[in-house]
């Protein structure tokens, strides 16, 4: 028999939301068809415990990989065989793609009793895991500076403390170098820099992306302002120093 890890990166195919319900779990078959992936003999409760460990690690329920029937909160009715959902076959690569690494991979580099991949590894409670610079950059892209400010308040709101999304400075402050250097959009950098200081105003580093924006913009002396303020919050901010000698040698 082969042997799969029983967390697979990715390995959205088959979540289901047993939460150990009796009424719900009485309505999973004892034998499985369609298994291509997962070992054919499985057993019944090994296979509703990787089931549940795949719907934690991606935050969804049953029907994101099967077909479910008329009632949408009862199992009653789905059809776990069927291979017509598209991310059942993105998860059974994803699968395959996990039992390499924690197979092969992991054990090549040498590293005793390495940590072994699970879905939780990158999705951490979402189905499509992203960095929360991305999922911006993109909003951005698709809807404007304004609907990402709220993307992120939303995001916030939902998510902060979770995992899912790095909340610190520096998701926000590496979103607004990319604004500002890739795409040329100083003021929407700048917009995503003030509400970066809305939620983290004792931050020197944001100050300092403030105040490199103000010079960018032609604005030497809120520049030297923001730079000094970082200079109170962080003495040693050896960037800070740097571009307020830089501020005040151009000012001369």
């Amino acid at each position: 028999m082969r042997s799969f890890p029983t967390l697979a990166l990715g390995a959205a195919a088959l979540a289901l939301v047993f939460a150990g319900a009796a009424p719900a779990t009485a309505q999973i078959p004892d034998k499985f068809t369609n298994l291509k992936v997962l070992p054919e003999d499985i057993g019944r409760e090994k296979l509703i415990s990787i089931m549940k460990e795949f719907s934690s690690g991606l935050g969804v329920r049953c029907s994101f990989c099967h077909v479910p029937g008329d009632n949408p909160h009862s199992l009653e009715g789905f059809d776990f065989a069927s291979d017509k959902p598209e991310h059942k076959a993105i998860a059974r690569e994803m699968m395959k793609m996990a039992g390499q690494i924690n197979g092969t991979l992991l054990p090549a580099t040498g590293i005793e009793n390495p940590m072994q991949i699970r879905c939780v590894t990158c999705h951490r409670g979402v189905s499509d895991p992203e960095t929360l610079d991305n999922v911006l950059l993109e909003t951005i892209q698709e809807k404007g500076v304004e609907e990402a400010v709220t993307k992120y308040r939303d995001l916030r709101k939902t998510y902060y403390g979770s995992g899912s999304y790095d909340f610190s400075p520096a998701s926000l402050n590496g979103l607004a170098e990319t604004l500002a250097r890739e795409k040329q959009d100083l003021a929407g950098a700048m917009a995503i820099v003030e509400l970066n200081l809305e939620f983290y105003p004792e931050e020197a580093e944001i100050y300092v992306m403030r105040g490199q924006l103000q010079a960018a913009q032609g604005d030497t002396e809120a520049a030297v302002g923001s730079v000094k303020k970082a200079l109170a919050l962080d003495p040693e901010n050896r960037w800070a120093k740097r571009m307020l000698q830089q501020l005040e040698a151009s000012g001369n």
